[in-house]
């Protein structure tokens, strides 16, 4: 079984797009398991076909140990690391072709502590990639743009795995807006010269020396722009999955209709 898992900002929308892109690769005939790594979440919109709170409950660790919601979440992870092999092997018996895997809403939860790296290299059986999840509400400046790849590139060298790049949220973007910061990522100088337009004094030498490393930066994927409401871009992603994973032929155009 093949392994993808969500990873991004808190309130970059990972559930949404797990539920709805679920059911959209779904509706193409493909068999999807939905599980859920967040031990601290309250409500899920969709029916978890594993869910990680049936090992470990962050509300017994607080009662039992006394800790706090983030002490809590924090050994819950640590916890979940450990049963990294049971895990995986009830889910594999599941006969599932694509684990769609919804992380902690705090990056931080999964992707720098040993859960992360764990799950990264012993998860299931079949190859195993991230999407992550850009947030495009908090990639509008310059220097909010470049803390954004800095953040993905981190998620990169941390779990090193084949990792694809996905900007949210669109439908709620002004067009030029979204066309802006797909040029700041192709382009080095128009995000070099809207650095200089928009700071003064040590923001704007940070932001010139942050950006002399965007070609390192954007050696990964150019971010696809996707909806997970609208389901806009679904295609492209699920198209970039097939080339990365090998899980057959990409869809056609028409195929998303």
């Amino acid at each position: 079984m093949k392994a993808i898992f969500l990873i991004g900002t808190a309130g970059s929308g990972k559930t949404t797009f797990v539920k709805n892109f679920s059911e959209w690769i779904e509706s193409k005939g493909v068999d999807v398991a939905r599980i859920n790594l967040d031990p601290g979440v309250v409500n899920l919109p969709y029916t978890a076909d594993f869910d990680v709170r049936t090992y470990v409950s962050t509300e017994k660790l607080m009662r039992d140990l006394g800790l706090g919601p983030n002490s809590a979440l924090t050994v819950a992870s640590d916890l979940i690391a450990v049963k990294v092999h049971e895990i995986s092997e009830e889910i594999e018996t599941m006969g599932y072709e694509i684990a769609i895997v919804d992380t902690p809403g705090q990056i931080e939860l999964f992707a720098f502590r040993p859960v992360g790296r764990v799950f990264s290299e012993h998860f299931l059986e079949g190859p195993r990639m991230v999407i992550y999840l850009f947030d495009y509400a908090i990639m509008l400046e310059p220097l909010s743009f470049l803390a954004s790849l800095y953040l993905s590139i981190s998620v990169y060298a941390s779990l090193a795995i084949p990792q694809l790049n996905v900007i949210n949220k669109v439908d709620i973007a002004e067009p030029r807006l979204v066309k802006r910061i797909s040029e700041w990522y192709s382009n080095p100088l128009t995000l070099y010269e809207a650095i200089n337009k928009s700071y003064r004094s040590e923001k704007l030498k940070l932001g010139q020396e942050l950006s002399k490393t965007l070609p390192i930066l954007s050696s990964l994927n150019k971010p696809i722009p996707v909806s997970a409401v609208t389901m806009e871009g679904f295609v492209e992603v699920y198209s970039q999955i097939t080339r990365i994973l090998g899980t057959g032929e990409e869809f056609a155009q028409e195929q998303a209709i």
